[in-house]
């Protein structure tokens, strides 16, 4: 039988004003440079290492209240990473912890430039507010074959 051990680095940019300091077992957390806000919905991301052998790269997104709305996560080139449309979740509740993988491709120089919009039927997308998403990490995460 095979164990995986999982080592997690974290690099986080908060766009609350209290970032939140929890993360569930086993994960270890570090913090690097926080990214930096570089236009209404554009962040940028930093690792605090270059990817190296059996890592990967994932965001971990920290959605509030966006009702039927959805959270698209794109590279600032326009690469689609991915969408968080909370289902189930009632009105005026938080939508809850996302992660989407990172591929590493979309990194350059171990940062990450990220656009957020909200998409909302019959509307033209636009950036989250502080409130709709609450915080987004760049995590790293390490498998180690345990036999």
């Amino acid at each position: 039988m095979v164990a995986l051990v999982s080592t997690v680095v974290l690099a986080f940019v908060a766009l609350q004003t209290a970032p939140s300091a929890s993360a569930s077992p086993p994960m270890a957390q570090a913090m690097a440079q926080p990214g930096q806000i570089s236009g209404d919905r554009e962040i940028t991301l930093a690792l605090p290492h270059a990817l190296r052998k059996g890592e990967t790269a994932w965001l971990l997104v920290k959605v509030g209240a966006i009702g039927h709305d959805q959270i698209q996560l794109m590279t600032q080139d326009g690469q689609p990473l991915g969408m968080i449309s909370p289902f189930g979740i009632r009105s005026g509740e938080a939508g809850g912890t996302y992660t989407v993988p990172v591929p590493a491709e979309a990194l350059s120089d171990g940062r990450l430039a990220l656009r957020l919009s909200v998409m909302q039927s019959g509307r033209a997308p636009r950036a989250p507010t502080k409130k709709e998403v609450k915080s987004v990490r760049l995590l790293i995460r390490q498998f180690k074959d345990g036999s």
